[in-house]
């Protein structure tokens, strides 16, 4: 592993963990002091950070992204019937590409879910609703959701530090997939619905706590 990726994974543990809240200052030197990591490394990690929507530039130095919790609480609340409409035309207007790439980000998904790192699952579910939205063929919720998803980024990092998590992700993905194949809007709807729905929950009770106590 190279010391930037070590670097980076250290401080996107500090951050999962509640040692860096929304808003604070990230200070390269002080990083690299805590971290026993030179700066160069730290550096291209609060770099790669920055380009992941985990943290922000802020003058010379970088701040975790600077949501409140009830900031988190409101996207979600605006997510979630967005979420559901893009299943629903995804199970109109997907082709079979489209459908045959989903199936295969699920299965991706199952064989690495016991070990992968959060970051790793974060970003494979990512790219299962980003397929969804796209399937959608509507440009302009496609890219809302990106947007949305980008600014939640560092709560679905954190999503996936629970193994118990995992695997409810792991099925309600699969039964949505499945009702988008089968063609059915109203069960796609409905099952995203639902699914977002649970995440706002385990987000309300688990995560949030950690961010911000």
């Amino acid at each position: 592993m190279s010391l930037s990726q070590l670097a980076y994974e250290k401080i996107l543990n500090l951050i999962i963990n509640g040692k860096y809240k929304p808003g604070n200052l990230l200070k390269e030197d002080e990083l690299a002091n805590t971290l026993n990591i030179s700066r160069t490394p730290v550096r291209e990690a609060l770099a790669r950070l920055e380009r992941d929507g985990i943290i922000i530039k802020s003058g010379k130095s970088y701040s975790v992204i600077p949501l409140s919790a009830e900031d988190i609480i409101q996207i979600y609340e605006i997510r979630i019937p967005l979420e559901a409409e893009a299943s629903k035309l995804a199970s109109i207007r997907g082709t079979e590409e489209e459908l045959k790439k989903m199936l295969d980000i699920i299965e991706e998904i199952k064989r690495v879910k016991e070990d992968a790192e959060p970051l790793t699952l974060a970003e494979l579910n990512g790219k299962l609703h980003r397929t969804i939205s796209e399937a959608s063929h509507n440009k302009f919720l496609a890219d809302i959701l990106e947007n949305i998803r980008l600014k939640l980024k560092i709560v679905r990092v954190t999503l996936f530090t629970s193994f118990q998590r995992r695997e409810e992700e792991l099925r309600e993905h699969s039964e949505i997939v499945t009702a988008i194949i089968e063609r059915n809007p109203d069960k796609a709807y409905q099952l995203m619905k639902e699914h977002e729905l649970n995440v706002l929950e385990y987000v309300k009770k688990n995560i949030l706590p950690i961010l911000f106590r």
